[in-house]
């Protein structure tokens, strides 16, 4: 889907209002259209998060590791 979903009763492109998390790494979107009010819900999959900056954390302390006293 490249935009939002069209209301199929006024012909215009719904607005984005709300993103909640749902089961098994999907999200339920809910989309409103300006003219109506009318709701739309779309269950779609989460995309992965994807960092071009990964963060490594390093525990150089050891205190800090697992297991360590």
């Amino acid at each position: 889907m490249a935009g939002a979903p069209i209301c199929t009763s006024c012909n215009l492109e719904r607005m984005l209002i709300s993103i909640k998390p749902g089961r098994n790494r999907h999200d339920v979107r809910a989309y409103e259209c300006p003219a109506c009010h009318d709701v739309f819900r779309l269950v779609i999959q989460r995309e992965p998060l994807v960092s071009d900056d990964p963060i490594d954390v390093v525990f150089d302390s050891p205190t800090l590791k697992a297991g360590a006293r």
